[in-house]
C-alpha cells in the first residue's frame, strides 16, 4: 500500500497534525511528504483513516499488486 498526494492538495496541515507519524510539511519545496515508499502493515489503518479525514480528499490510497 501506498499514499498518493493529488496536486489539489492545499497544504492546510491536517494530515501532519492528525498523523505525524505519516506525513510531515516540506518548508522547502511548500508541500506535504509522506514519510514511506511503502506504508508498513502496522500503519496501514492510520493511512486509510488520514485519507478519510483529507479536507480536500487529496490523500489516495494506492495498492500496490503482488
Amino acid at each position: 500500500m501506498k499514499i498518493e498526494l493529488a496536486d489539489y492538495c492545499i497544504r492546510c496541515g491536517i494530515c501532519e497534525d492528525l498523523y505525524p507519524d505519516l506525513f510531515q510539511r516540506n518548508y522547502e519545496e511548500h508541500c506535504m511528504d509522506v514519510l514511506y515508499d511503502e506504508i508498513p502493515e502496522a500503519l496501514r489503518e492510520r493511512a486509510v483513516q488520514a485519507a478519510k479525514d483529507c479536507a480536500v480528499a487529496a490523500i489516495k490510497i494506492v495498492e500496490q499488486e503482488g
